[in-house]
Parts: C-alpha cells; structure tokens; sequence
C-alpha cells in the first residue's frame, strides 16, 4: 500500500508538470493589453448587425484603431537587449535549474527573430495590414447596398499622424473594395482623431509627465506583482536577478511575437503563468486609466471631439447629405477618451496599485487591443411616408447595449446625448505642440 501511495504521488506530480508546460496547454490566456490581436477580440459584423424593420442603414461613422504594429524604437530597444536572457534560460534549464518544458526550451531555441520588428519601429505588420483589410471586408459585406458604389463626395477616410495609421486606412479602404474612395491626409492642430497629440498643456501635464504613471509604479510593490515577478526568475532558472525593466521586455517580447490571425503563440510567454500575464495586463491598465481613462484630467474632453463630429455627419446625413461612409483611424488612447466621454467601462471606484480589481471594468485588452473599433450606423426608417431616424452603435463589430436601451437609439435619444458634445473647445490646450 505505501508503494501504491508513493506511486500514486509522483504520478501526480508528473502530471502537475506536464500541465504547467505552456506548449501543451489547452486554453492559453490571450489577453496582453493593447497588444491584444484584434482576431482575440472582435465580433463579426455580418452575423452581429442589428437589423431594424421597416428601416435602411444609410450612413456609417466609425473611429478605428490601427492594426498591429512593431514596437516603438524605445520599446524596441529593451526587447533587443533583452533577447540575450534567452542564452541564459537555455542553459539554466541544462544545467537543471529551470522549470520550463523541454519542448518550451525547444521552441525558445527554434525561434527566428523577425527583424523588421527593430528595423522598422511603429511600423504596420502584415498581421495588422490583415487585421485592417479583413474589417473592411466584413463592413462591405454586412453594408452592402450602402458601401457598394462609393461616389467622390460619399465618404470621408482619413488617418491620425503616423505611417502605420495611413497603412492602416489603405488596408481598410482595400477591404471596402471601391476605387473610387480617396484617403486623406493627417490634418495639423486639433484633428477630429487626435486632438490631445498637438495640445501643449496634455503633453505637458500628461504625456511627458512620469507621475502619470505612478499607480502602475507603486503597483510594483504590491505582493501581486512581487510574487509574480519571483514565479517569472524561478521558471527562467537564471542565476541574477530580474529587473522590472527585464520584466517588462520580455513580457513585451511575448506579446509582441505572438500571431492572432495564425493563432501561433510566441515561444517567450512560456515564461509566464496565466496570473502572471493578467497582472502585467492590470499594469498597463493603470497606465492607460491615468493617461486617458477616468484618471486622467480633460480626457473626456478630447473624447467629446470625435462624437460632436459623429453627430454633425449624422445631422447632415439626416438632413439631404450624402456622407455613406466617414472613417477616422487614430490611436488607443483616442478611443479610451472616447469611452471616458460616454461613461462606457467604467468602475464604481477609481483602478488603484493598492488592489487589483478582478473583475474590473476598464480592460485595455478588449477596449485598446489592435483594430479595435467604435462605429455608429444611422438608419432611415419610414412608417406610413413619414421618415424616422434610428442609431446603432457598435464596438469591435459587436452592439453596444449600455447607450440606449437595446442599443439603439432614436433621433431624439441620440441628439439629446450627442449634441451637447458640438461645444467643446480645447482652449486651455495654451500652446501647440508637435505630434512626433
């Protein structure tokens, strides 16, 4: 019976370990903050589309996020200096000290660098190109009365600064399948969808400003995060220790080098266990709430610029216009202001380093992942001759409940909502300041 017992215990142990062997996982957790791959995230238009009787959808707004792209020269930086920790967990793991799986080792061994992902910084993935090109498929296939002939003056495409946004827009255009659709150029000063980029006084205070991001920074000295931290050194096996800056490289190599559209995982998140991943993912949530989110001063303001826009294109649509389609393509933070000025997401208590809300609300990952989208369709619908209007409002190709009951809203809903955002103004902005 001892014998049995004994047996009983390593076979479990032996099976604790096979399961802990991220190669062999069945359900990987996919959530990584704004590098989240939109294929992780989204819904599907054509099969989500609220279809209302008696009515037609005649014009669409939508402020999309660019797809996914390389990694900011600083990023890139720590990334490429932290590829040498891989020597040291191989040979920590020969020499026995490593608690990773030989064919987790294996993978990490195998893994060939993409380059461009130094070479090129910010730049659009071929992921990112596809994850753009596959929304403005959908959109034309779910719309396609509307979006089928798309005549000069019918449409309204345009990008924030920055050469993977642009790259972004002409993926989508690709997708919407119409040649006549003409992509402009980034406006200076306060553009509909990035205003705070040139605001002097947001940079300021915000942008250029650490203490911003000083919950996430005392976060590091919550027990949560430590214990993360010492799993993260003991499954490594390397014999110095990890820095925080260490840390954050290798979880950005993680979710940098994972694919969503092919579903291949990325050898470097072996590193980490599902706890591990989701409180990295409350670190770059803390960041983003006092950057752009509830946390941070006038974010709602910006907010309100894109959605006073929305309302004049759906005023004049409503009123003879012709506008079918109008795209913004613009940045995370963007739509986190968005958000901030609808009071979507949002939590009963301020996010705090002091306690990380399981089940929280404000979750970059599915609010700010790549290609993440926020679209309004008008519909005209006609009783008895007499014409009516109807918005839906959509999020990541799925509807969105929590602005009208049932999510939609009538005329009269919507202008009582929308039209007090036409009087917003930045003044306090002080001064301009370059985008980049």
């Amino acid at each position: 019976m001892k014998i049995i017992a004994i047996l009983s215990i390593v076979l479990t142990v032996i099976k604790l370990s096979i399961s802990n062997c991220y190669w062999s996982e069945n359900c990987h957790y996919k959530y990584i903050s704004s590098k989240t791959p939109y294929q992780f995230v989204r819904g599907d238009i054509r099969d989500s589309i609220v279809k209302l009787k008696g009515c037609e959808p005649i014009s669409i707004w939508g402020l999309f996020r660019h797809g996914k792209r390389y990694p900011s020269k600083s990023y890139g930086g720590k990334m490429e200096d932290a590829l040498a920790i891989r020597d040291y967990i191989i040979s920590s793991y020969e020499k026995g000290r490593s608690s990773l799986c030989a064919q987790d080792i294996e993978n990490l061994k195998n893994w060939v660098i993409d380059k461009k992902m130094f070479s090129e910084p910010r730049s659009l993935t071929t992921e990112g190109y596809e994850e753009m090109l596959g929304i403005g498929k959908r959109f034309k296939q779910a719309f396609p009365a509307l979006l089928e002939s798309l005549e000069k003056g019918s449409n309204t495409i345009r990008p924030a600064f920055g050469i993977w946004i642009e790259n972004s827009a002409k993926a989508f255009v690709k997708g919407l399948g119409s040649n006549n659709v003409h992509i402009e150029k980034a406006l200076s000063d306060s553009d509909v969808m990035a205003p705070y980029l040139t605001c002097g006084k947001y940079q300021m205070d915000v942008l250029h400003n650490q203490n911003v991001f000083s919950e996430a920074e005392k976060y590091k000295f919550n027990p949560d995060y430590l214990a993360a931290k010492d799993r993260i050194q003991r499954r490594s096996g390397i014999d110095y220790i990890l820095t925080d800056t260490n840390v954050t490289a290798l979880y950005d190599l993680c979710r940098h080098t994972w694919s969503g559209s092919e579903n291949k995982l990325s050898p470097w998140c072996a590193l980490f266990t599902k706890d591990d991943l989701q409180i990295l993912e409350y670190i770059e949530d803390l960041k983003a709430y006092y950057k752009s989110g509830y946390g941070a001063p006038k974010s709602e303001v910006f907010g309100n610029i894109p959605l006073g826009d929305l309302f004049n294109n759906f005023r004049r649509t409503k009123d003879g216009g012709k506008k079918k389609i109008t795209a913004y393509f613009t940045h995370a933070t963007m739509l986190e202001m968005v958000y901030t000025s609808l009071g979507l997401f949002k939590d009963s208590k301020p996010l705090s380093s002091a306690n990380r809300e399981r089940e929280r609300k404000w979750r970059s990952s599915f609010m700010a992942a790549f290609g993440v989208n926020f679209v309004a369709v008008l519909n005209r619908c006609v009783d008895n001759e007499v014409s009516d209007y109807a918005v839906v409002f959509y999020l990541n190709e799925e509807p969105i409940r929590s602005i009208c009951a049932d999510g939609i809203c009538t005329w009269k809903e919507f202008e009582d909502k929308f039209s007090p955002f036409l009087n917003t103004t930045i003044d306090f902005c002080e001064f301009r300041s370059e985008p980049y």
